[in-house]
């Protein structure tokens, strides 16, 4: 507990740097972030939206197909809203709300809370894993200088890909696992990790694809080589914001990230509105995702009642 303690306040300490960071820069940029926004289009910004919204409902559909690959029972309409409203628990301090809250939503929908959480678990480093190969592929092709970080993360994703791989390194991890969640949790093969992963390239490329529309409704830059450096800056962005324990949504870091790789092209006015138009699509996407999940599956259920 002690060393969460510190993990957790050590993402705080990182958070509240990052927020200062930014809140800096578009307080130094005031102006130009007004007008930017004042002269945005609303079209772009509704299909930035919508590709925000095509990402978090992909990882729902991978989250899905995990948790029965346990052989557990998740219908889609139900899954669909265990998972949505369980992403909610983002937003909340502490870092672990997301898993408690998906795993918990799916153990009361009737999943095992062993395969629930074990599911959640394999799902979020498979959504990471995912984002480090997209940022892999575009950092080697960026026009811009990445390829030492592309590089470092290839790396990352071999040596996670044998430790599922190689039977000794594969127990190790495996005991670990287990004193640490205090039960029985199964890891997959390397073979089924790697295919949740590439399940989630879709995802992040809709994410990028996010951002870019973002830009262009802000009257911003695009073009081929600029949107394959956006997926990779994207991709870096929010894997920086999932790996710091204790913020909510990953909130100040990956906007912090964000700003520090994108200022060279964007400028540092346009970079801090893009990631603060950014961060606010996000979240009302995550509501409207939320929200849409309920009401779908109470008519699913309404339906299969009234027959």
């Amino acid at each position: 507990m002690n060393r969460q303690r510190l993990v957790a306040s050590l993402g705080a300490v990182i958070g509240i740097a990052g927020i200062a960071f930014v809140a800096a820069k578009l307080y130094s940029g005031r102006d130009e972030f007004i007008e930017a926004l004042r002269q945005s289009d609303p079209a772009w910004l509704i299909a930035a939206g919508v590709a925000g919204l095509t990402a978090i409902l992909g990882i729902g559909v991978v989250w899905i197909a995990i948790v029965r690959a346990r052989d557990a029972v998740a219908p889609a309409g139900a899954g669909m809203r265990w998972f949505c409203v369980g992403q909610l628990g983002k937003y909340v301090p502490g870092g672990i709300w997301p898993v408690v809250g998906q795993g918990e939503l799916a153990h009361r929908g009737g999943v095992g809370r062993t395969d629930a959480y074990a599911g959640t678990a394999v799902s979020m480093l498979s959504t990471l894993a995912g984002a480090a190969t997209v940022a892999v592929v575009a950092g080697f092709a960026s026009p811009d200088d990445r390829w030492v970080p592309a590089l470092l993360l290839g790396l990352g994703l071999v040596v996670g890909l044998a430790v599922l791989g190689l039977d000794p390194l594969r127990r190790r991890a495996a005991a670990v696992t287990a004193s640490l969640s205090r039960g029985r949790l199964t890891l997959p093969s390397a073979l089924s990790f790697t295919r949740w992963t590439l399940f989630h390239v879709p995802v992040w490329l809709a994410f990028s694809a996010a951002n870019l529309f973002a830009i262009i409704a802000l009257n911003g830059p695009h073009g081929v080589g600029f949107t394959v450096d956006l997926v990779f800056v994207t991709c870096v962005a929010w894997m920086a914001g999932f790996v710091i324990v204790g913020l909510p949504g990953g909130i100040g870091v990956r906007e912090a990230v964000f700003v520090s790789l994108m200022t060279p092209t964007l400028g540092a006015g346009l970079a801090v509105t893009v990631a603060v138009v950014a961060r606010f699509v996000s979240i009302l996407v995550d509501l409207v995702a939320a929200g849409g999940s309920v009401v779908v599956a109470r008519r699913v259920d309404d339906r299969r009642a009234a027959a």
